[in-house]
């Protein structure tokens, strides 16, 4: 009777050892690392590739931003966009994208650029801006805009990229 009842603790200390060790793998790949972030950014890529443009506009860059937007804090900010430029005045490229959304990722947002052109500083779109006007050369008749989808202060979940 009493080698039965060492054979159940043992039995049952293995299985809770097992259990505990198979729950906390599939916590660490799925939900604690990069693959939930990498396939969200996935998405939102795919969903922006859908957004239809005026047929008149070129693109120019593409850009894409994944991490945090500040220090010493555990955030993920995602964003994707893309320079373009048209023979369009501003107001029509506005109105090609007013009611512009792209799935569960919301609005899609336009800028248009110029020299005045300025977002927040923690938004990546202002840095892909001032990076085009330094690098600008070219037709100055068209007009210049950003299109891109964001997406500031989502769960980090353990990502170490989005912890700067």
């Amino acid at each position: 009777m009493k080698k039965l009842l060492n054979i159940l603790k043992f039995s049952a200390g293995v299985f809770i050892i097992i259990f505990t060790s198979f729950a906390f793998l599939i916590f660490w790949l799925f939900y604690a690392t990069m693959p939930f972030h990498d396939l969200y950014l996935s998405r939102m890529d795919s969903a922006f590739q859908s957004i239809e443009h005026p047929h008149d506009s070129k693109k120019l860059e593409q850009h894409v931003f994944f991490g945090s937007r500040y220090t010493d804090i555990s955030e993920c900010t995602y964003a994707v966009g893309q320079m373009y430029s048209a023979p369009l005045a501003p107001e029509e490229i506005m109105q090609a994208y007013k009611n512009a959304s792209a799935e569960i990722f919301g609005p899609v947002h336009v800028e248009i650029v110029g020299k005045d052109t300025s977002l927040p500083l923690d938004n990546p779109a202002d840095a892909w801006i001032a990076e085009f006007l330094q690098r600008k050369t070219g037709d100055t008749s068209d007009t210049y805009y950003l299109v891109y989808l964001y997406k500031p202060g989502q769960s980090w979940l353990g990502d170490t990229r989005c912890y700067d």
